[in-house]
This record gives C-alpha cells, sequence and structure tokens, in this order.
C-alpha cells in the first residue's frame, strides 16, 4: 500500500518540478541577470526531485544531491544580492505557462536591496542547514520527505522574497506555510508533533486570511497585481484613504500571525516539535521573516495611513518586551530561543514603523538570521550530542554543562557568539543594528522615543537570558573552569566535520555580516519610495555609530543585563507572584488557542479517514487539489 507520507512527497516532487520547469523556459533571452534570479528560484525546486531519485542509489548519493542544490543555490542567491545592492532593482517578467489561445502566465521578478538581501539569507542560511543536516538527520528516515521539504521551503522563501505580483506573492507565502506545517509536524507518528503542526496552521490561518483579504482590498481598488504599480498609485494619492485604512490593518495581521507577533505568537515555541535544523529555517531564513519582510516591502503603500506607523511601533515593542520577559522563565533549551526568536522579530516590526527605520529594520532582520541560525545549530549540536536528532526538548537544568568548552569547543565558542550578536556586544552583526535601530527611535518624537525606550529594556533582558542560556548548558563549573577547560581545546570537537564547517560559517558571518550595511542602506535610499540614509560608506557607519551616547547605552546595557544575571536570586525575590504566574503561563494566550485546534483535529480527522479509503480515493483526491492550484495559480 502506498503511505500517506509517500503521496505527500509525490505531491511535492509533481507540484515543485511544474514549477522549476516553467521557470526554466520562460528566462529564455532575458540575459544572465534573469537567469540566475530564476535559477535561484527554479534550483532547489528542481532539487525536490533530484533528491527522492537520488535517494533510490542509497543515503550517500541523497546526500550528496541535497548539498550541490543547496551549494548551487546560495551561490545564485549571492549573485543576486550583488546586484540588489546596487539599488537599480532590475525587473523580469518570466512567462511560467502559455495557454492555448491566451496570454502567457508570467512572474515578475525585482531585485531590490531588500528582497536580495532576504533571498540570499534564505539561500546561505539553507545550505549551511542541509549540510549540517547531512549528519544531525543521518539517524533518522523519511529523510526524502525531509530534505524535498528542506529544498521547497528554502525556494519558497527566495521566489517570496524576490516576486513583484500580489498573486505570486500569496501563493508562496501559503507555500511557506506548508512547508512550516509539515516540517514541524515532521514525525508524524508523535502525536505532539501532530498537534504542533496543526496549532502552527491554526494560528498562522490569521494571517493567511489577513494577506488575502488585504490584497484583494488593495486590488479591487486599483486594478492591480504589481507591488511597484500599487507603491506608485498610493504615492500619487489615486488610492482612498479608506481602502489604504483596512488594507494596513489587514496586512498588520498578516504579519502578526506569519511573524509571531503579540498575540499571535504562541504556535511559534511549540513549533520546537520540529528537527532542529527545520527550526533554524523557521526560524532564521524563511518562516517567520515573511510577515515582517512584507510590513517592510509594503510600507510605501500605506505611507498616508496615520495611525499605521505608531501601530507598528506599539506591537513590536510590546512583542519585543514580552516575549524577552518569556524568555527570561524559560527552562526548555529550543523554546528559549524561540521566544528569542519573537522578540527580535518584535524590534523588526518597531523599527519597520520607525520614521526612517527601513535601513535599521532590514539591517536587524539579517543581522538576525545570521546569529539565530547559529544558535538553533548549536543547539542541534548539542542534541546531537545527547543522542540525536529526536532529542527535541532538553531542559538546561538537566543538561547543565553538556556544551562546556572542554567536551564541545568548537560548538562552545560558536554558540557564545551567536549569544554575542544576540546581545549586542560590539563588533559583533547585532550591535550594529539595534544601535541603528536605538539611534532612529531616539532621534523621534514622543512616540518614537517611547518605543527606543522599551526596546532598551528589552535589551537589558536580552543580555540577561542570553548569559543564562550560555551559563546553563554551556559551562559547568562557571567562570572559574573555563581556563582547565581552555586546555583541553586540543583534545577534539564530538560533533562531526559537516556541523561543525556550518558553525563556523555562521560564526564568521555573525562577526562580519555588518559590513554589508552601508551597501544595504545606499541600495535602499536608491530603490526605496521615501527612504534617505545618512550612512555613506564603511566610514559613515562608524561615525553614525561610534558615538559617545552608543558608548553609554551599550556599557549600560551589557553592563546591567550581566548584573542581573549575577543577582538573579535577590531580582527574582522580589518579582510578586502573580507576576510569576503570569509568565509561566504565557499571559494565559494559549488557553484560548489551545481550544481551537480541537476542532480542526475533527476535521482532519474525517479528511484523513477518507484518504485512508483506498488507491483510488487517494489520486482522485490529489487530482483536485492539484486542478484546484492551477485554478489559483491562473487566477
Amino acid at each position: 500500500m502506498v503511505s500517506d507520507r509517500s503521496v505527500l512527497t509525490g505531491t511535492l516532487v509533481v507540484a515543485a518540478l511544474l514549477a522549476a520547469v516553467g521557470l526554466v523556459g520562460g528566462v529564455a533571452g532575458l540575459g544572465p541577470l534573469a537567469t540566475a534570479a530564476a535559477g535561484a528560484i527554479a534550483v532547489p525546486l528542481l532539487g525536490v526531485p533530484l533528491v527522492v531519485i537520488a535517494g533510490r542509489g542509497g543515503p550517500a548519493a541523497r546526500r550528496g544531491a541535497a548539498v550541490a542544490v543547496a551549494t548551487l543555490t546560495a551561490a545564485l542567491s549571492l549573485v543576486v544580492l550583488g546586484e540588489g545592492l546596487t539599488g537599480s532593482a532590475p525587473r523580469f517578467a518570466i512567462a511560467w505557462l502559455t495557454l492555448p489561445g491566451s496570454a502567457a502566465v508570467s512572474i515578475d521578478l525585482v531585485l531590490d536591496p531588500l528582497g536580495t538581501v532576504l533571498a540570499a539569507v534564505a539561500g546561505v542560511v539553507g545550505a549551511l542547514v542541509v549540510l549540517f543536516s547531512t549528519r544531525f538527520m543521518e539517524r533518522e528516515s523519511n529523510l526524502d520527505r525531509y530534505y524535498a521539504l528542506t529544498l521547497l521551503f528554502v525556494g519558497g522563501m527566495i521566489a517570496f522574497a524576490l516576486v513583484d505580483g500580489f498573486v505570486a506573492l500569496y501563493v508562496f507565502w501559503e507555500v511557506l506555510g506548508l512547508c512550516s506545517l509539515a516540517l514541524i509536524a515532521f514525525w508524524l507518528e508523535s502525536p505532539t508533533s501532530r498537534r504542533a503542526g496543526l496549532k502552527a496552521f491554526v494560528v498562522t490561518r490569521f494571517g493567511d486570511i489577513g494577506l488575502l483579504a488585504g490584497i484583494a482590498v488593495l486590488v479591487a481598488d486599483t486594478g492591480t497585481f504589481s507591488i511597484a504599480e500599487t507603491i506608485t498609485l498610493a504615492s500619487e494619492g489615486a488610492i482612498p484613504e479608506g481602502t489604504l485604512a483596512l488594507a494596513g490593518a489587514l496586512f498588520v495581521l498578516a504579519a502578526v500571525g506569519k511573524s509571531a507577533q503579540l498575540p499571535l505568537f504562541v504556535w511559534l515555541p511549540d513549533a520546537m516539535e520540529a528537527p532542529t535544523t527545520s527550526t533554524a529555517l523557521i526560524h532564521a531564513a524563511c518562516m517567520v521573516n515573511a510577515g515582517v519582510y512584507l510590513l517592510a516591502r509594503t510600507i510605501p503603500i500605506f505611507e498616508g495611513v496615520g495611525w499605521y506607523r505608531p501601530l507598528l511601533m506599539g506591537v513590536g515593542a510590546a512583542t519585543a518586551l514580552a516575549a524577552a520577559l518569556l524568555a527570561t522563565v524559560e527552562w526548555d533549551f529550543k523554546r528559549a530561543l524561540a521566544y528569542c526568536t519573537i522578540s527580535q522579530l518584535g524590534y523588526v516590526t518597531a523599527a519597520v514603523g520607525l520614521s526612517g527605520g527601513l535601513v535599521p529594520a532590514a539591517a536587524h532582520l539579517a543581522s538576525h538570521s545570521v546569529f539565530k541560525a547559529l544558535l538553533f545549530l548549536g543547539a542541534g549540536a548539542v542534541i546531537f550530542r545527547l543522542g540525536g536528532s529526536v532529542h527535541k526538548h532538553v531542559d538546561m537544568r538537566e543538561a547543565r554543562g553538556v556544551g562546556a568548552l572542554d567536551a564541545m569547543p568548537v560548538t562552545n565558542l560558536a554558540f557564545l557568539v551567536g549569544i554575542a550578536g544576540l546581545a549586542g556586544v560590539p563588533p559583533f552583526n547585532g550591535f550594529w543594528s539595534k544601535e541603528l535601530i536605538f539611534g532612529v527611535g531616539l532621534a523621534g518624537g514622543p512616540i518614537e522615543r517611547a518605543t527606543a525606550a522599551v526596546l532598551i529594556v528589552t535589551a537589558v533582558l536580552t543580555v540577561g537570558y542570553g548569559v543564562r542560556i550560555y551559563a546553563l548548558v554551556f559551562t559547568r563549573d562557571g567562570l572559574g573552569g573555563l581556563a582547565a577547560a581552555a586546555r583541553r581545546l586540543r583534545d577534539g570537537e564530538t560533533v562531526p566535520l559537516e556541523m561543525a564547517v556550518a558553525l563556523g560559517v555562521l560564526a564568521i558571518g555573525t562577526l562580519t555580516s555588518w559590513l554589508v550595511v552601508p551597501d544595504l542602506a545606499a541600495g535602499l535610499a536608491l530603490a526605496t519610495p521615501g527612504v534617505h540614509t545618512e550612512i555613506h560608506g564603511l566610514g559613515g557607519l562608524l561615525e553614525h555609530v561610534l558615538t559617545p551616547r552608543t558608548a553609554v547605552l551599550t556599557v549600560g546595557i551589557l553592563g546591567a543585563g550581566l548584573g542581573g544575571w549575577i543577582a538573579r536570586e535577590t531580582v527574582g525575590a522580589v518579582v510578586p507572584g502573580p507576576v510569576r504566574t503570569v509568565l509561566d503561563a504565557g499571559y494565559g494566550i494559549d488557553r484560548f488557542v489551545e481550544a481551537t485546534p480541537g476542532a480542526y483535529e475533527a476535521v482532519v480527522a474525517g479528511v484523513l479517514a477518507v484518504h485512508r479509503g483506498g488507491h483510488a480515493t487517494r489520486l482522485a483526491g490529489l487530482s483536485v487539489a492539484i486542478l484546484v492550484a492551477a485554478v489559483v495559480l491562473l487566477l
């Protein structure tokens, strides 16, 4: 009998192959740059059937195919990034499908700085995750499905970042949701994994509905599916204020659901049921980046809506602070990192809302992607040492010292670099992007300054919980034992070479990726209406950031955060009991959400009952699904 998993894998293969072939065929005569852009999308999509076919030749062939596809994808995404940072923002219409007697259905791509940075993050982090996975997932079964979903995830994110049309944007938005659901519930035999996947599906549906409705509102009034044309119409005052207000509210709902912002953040901690490599993709390169990217990409459309920017500042700052507080009391290793993700994306949401905040927002989104991938893969290395990928939940109290310097030197130092990036320690990437956000906020009006104040308080908490995570998992005898542990560095690493290489590359990226900020700022100023920058070259960035105010802020934030950890028992003693109860309950939001998946589970159970009815039923269902998907793509 053909298994449910085989049907899923087969569906992925068919869909990815159709999309990839259309893209490859549509770039004829468009030049090398268009070929590179289309290739960055098509290569991982073609990789979906390739890894399945290669898997028939054994694990080594499957691994080799996956790494080759991911590496080529990363290379193409970097080529695209090089053009994107120039600010020229070239556009290409790629004929995807030509129907008899009708015009060709095309996919429009634009290589602007914001989209190409996000595409490069997805391509490079995706390649490192695949390399890491070749050892991390080697003890698992169903690896055809795993690599197919991973490559589709990466290709979908690159496409989402580069497309100009609202229809294609929504299609790839849904692809990201599908891949997240399937990877969160990867271990289908586990009830908790299935429920976590279902919870993610239910909660993020609010965001999906918001985006679809928002697009419908805009298109009904403008008559165009082009994002660029919609921005132009909005800047000319050709779109009624009521339309913009309604669409803006719906787009915020979309971002809140997709990027796990308050109050719809509850699905992301449960998404830790996924393989740790998949959580690295979800948190650092793909799924949750999509919502905040949507806000950044479309912010010029809503400039005329007076409450729009303050709403983003409020949602972002509240989310950043609320999630940071939860991270300070969470004992599960991966869930603590999940709350960290929610908090850092709150920074990005708030930065998009700040006047002049698009450059800092884009810089912090890129910085966060790098150091968060490093932190999750570092966690994966610890989990691997504990016995394998299925150790999804690690209580940091019970794992004390597992990643100690004398036991896992490469992982320990790499994770420490990631914590430095997260905490904003100079010269690591998080320092530069956070300081840009603080600078823009403190230079603004009362709302902007209040937002910056909340984010600065959040930064103190970030240092505290970052030190807490490192101290619990990566030290055994405290600072006093580091000297003795350092003498054993020559004893080598217990983590396989492939995993160590991925960690090393991300650590280097955390130290150096801020160097792209001047080019990013210049490119955004050229390509995006209303964006101006005072950062001109590397010298301009240094002059802009390295000020006495920055020195005071940095020393104050790092000192207060570290002091809070050192005096944690005293701090904990003065926290009122009700406050601790509220934090332990995650503000009680889960109580409302948990009731909803029960209804969905009943529906899913019925669908599965039909699905198991036989090959004919499955084939009919698959045919209907493909037909519906084709209709949606063509509308």
